[in-house]
């Protein structure tokens, strides 16, 4: 007997589920503040420029006409990247006039010491270990590092919860996250904190997909899709936490502090039982019938002894080989398609996020539009994703967030004086769309590949994803190194382009809506080329069932 005959008889989504759901879930919330913490704001650097020689008192604001004037005669004026003259931040003049002259100097030398604009940051990684001039790719390296500690998270989060199960992972990987959240707070040496910083985010990446897999093991397939995407608004919360923080906590260390200490809650994740579908996959038929009888006594359901015999969660062995998909020209060509997507997602999805810094007005504003707009998407998704299909969704979410984050070009186009504010709301629709194509990208992969590729080609997805967003901090720091008054929107061009030509793709691919989904090669290759049924209604067991390869 199949485990999903055993949850149809406990129930798909029972009381006992739920609560078990909302306990796996509650973890994305903590995972979600400190991620996006480290990649938004933690190495954000403040407007900056070269502090005078000798000036102890020397501050980024100017205090009087003196001090403006020492300003004038020990560092010269360059173009910043709105075309607007501003004090250099990298270089003074070598021969500072000690008296009242006015004398022009025109030798340079770089500088050593900076100050910086609080205004907007109190501190930041960035301004304390001086990561401007020429260690301003340093900043670039760091955000790099987090996104390969996802990466890495990816690799080998699947194989070892495959391996020790899912409760062993979430536990350890949880416990790591919190020690060294915490323990970053007081690290003063750059390359032990992005080593730090790649831990954080392995462990984290760890933490959300063996959570994300265990609730998805849990419950019947007609709610895998409901669950699966429904998992992203707990994302949206912690975001939305991490805006208020940032906002009321200016200071990096207090804040990483803040944030990091309320893990030790997660402490009920001991309790938790292990996934029963795991343990019937690796023989542990007694602990796995407790387990089961458990949810099914927590959703009023009785279950004898008998009914649990000979529970399988194996698949019936195929022929296949999850390569054998590149063998297949049609199934080469949807792959590649959708990893395409996979790498684009990636790419938008961080880098849009990370790109909230560069823009224009009060940062931790449009921070909070950007998680406000991203959960909204996620809702969008639950509630068009089972009537007007998969393609249709992924596509259209594509198109818009390349045609959102295109026409930023538009406004410096037909003026000189470009409202900054509509900027700021092109990218905010931009991360909008790309939130939701993220969504629907995870239920279109697992029904476009079939059974035999489903773990592989999800596998490699995930890859493609990280390597999308490992490049988008060098794209998002484009504009500190590019001047001129286009600077700001490079970034969103480049993430523009790219989501635009993967939406245009998206139109080769073929509706899994109410289809099958596909056990062998031969029946992925089938998708499109028969006529699908009429939506049914969206309680229907036949919508978005996820396999638990998926």
């Amino acid at each position: 007997m199949k485990f999903d005959t055993i949850l149809e008889t406990v129930g798909e989504f029972g009381p006992s589920q739920r609560r078990l759901y909302t306990l796996l879930s509650l973890p994305a919330i903590y995972n979600a503040a400190v991620c996006m913490v480290i990649f938004v704001f933690l190495f954000a650097v403040p407007e900056h420029r070269c502090a005078i020689p000798g000036l102890n008192n020397d501050t980024f604001p100017i205090q009087n006409e003196a001090h403006a004037d020492l300003i004038n005669r020990t560092i010269p004026l360059v173009l910043n990247n709105h075309g607007d003259q501003t004090h250099s931040s990298c270089i003074i003049y070598s021969a500072f006039p000690n008296a009242s002259s006015r004398d022009v100097n025109t030798d340079t030398e770089p500088c050593h010491k900076w100050v910086y604009d609080k205004s907007v940051y109190q501190t930041t990684v960035a301004q304390t270990m001086d990561l401007v001039c020429d260690r301003k790719l340093y900043v670039s390296h760091a955000k790099m590092m987090a996104m390969v500690g996802q990466l890495i998270g990816v690799l080998i989060g699947g194989p070892i919860s495959d391996m020790f199960g899912r409760r062993r992972v979430i536990l350890v990987s949880t416990l790591v996250s919190i020690i060294l959240s915490i323990c970053l707070s007081w690290i003063t040496d750059y390359y032990l904190l992005i080593t730090v910083v790649l831990v954080i985010a392995a462990s984290n990446n760890m933490q959300y997909l063996s959570c994300f897999v265990f609730s998805m093991e849990c419950v019947g397939p007609s709610k895998r899709m409901l669950v699966g995407v429904a998992m992203s608004l707990y994302w949206s919360a912690g975001n939305i936490i991490a805006a208020l923080m940032v906002f009321l906590m200016r200071d990096w260390r207090s804040r990483q502090l803040a944030i990091s200490i309320p893990g030790v809650l997660f402490a009920y994740l001991y309790f938790l039982p292990e996934s029963p579908r795991w343990q019937y996959s690796k023989g542990k038929t007694t602990e796995a019938n407790k387990t089961v009888m458990k949810l099914a006594k927590g959703n009023n359901v009785s279950l004898t002894d008998n009914m649990l015999h000979d529970v399988t969660c194996k698949l019936d062995k195929h022929d296949e080989q999850f390569w054998d998909i590149l063998k297949s020209p049609i199934m080469l060509k949807r792959t590649l398609i959708i990893l395409y997507n996979w790498l684009a997602i990636g790419m938008g999805f961080y880098g849009l996020s990370m790109n909230v810094t560069n823009l224009s007005g009060n940062v931790y504003i449009n921070y909070f539009l950007f998680v406000l707009v991203e959960a909204c998407a996620y809702v969008i998704c639950l509630l068009l994703m089972d009537r007007i299909g998969r393609k249709k969704m992924l596509c259209t979410a594509m198109l818009m967030a390349g045609i959102a984050c295109a026409l930023s070009f538009v406004p410096f186009f037909v003026t000189e004086t470009p409202n900054k504010w509509i900027i700021n709301i092109l990218a905010c629709l931009g991360n909008t769309c790309v939130s939701a194509g993220f969504a629907a990208v995870y239920v279109f992969t697992a029904e476009l590949l079939p059974t035999t590729s489903r773990n592989f080609g999800m596998g490699i997805s995930s890859v493609l994803c990280r390597v999308g967003s490992i490049s988008s901090p060098y794209i998002n720091d484009l504009t500190m190194h590019i001047t001129g008054r286009y600077s700001q929107i490079l970034p969103m061009l480049v993430f523009g382009g790219v989501s635009f030509i993967a939406g245009l793709l998206v139109l080769l691919l073929p509706e899994t809506l109410n289809a099958d989904l596909p056990e062998t090669i031969k029946d992925a290759e089938e998708l499109g080329t028969t006529t699908n049924p009429e939506p049914l209604p969206l309680d229907s067991e036949c919508d978005s069932r996820i396999t638990e390869e998926s």
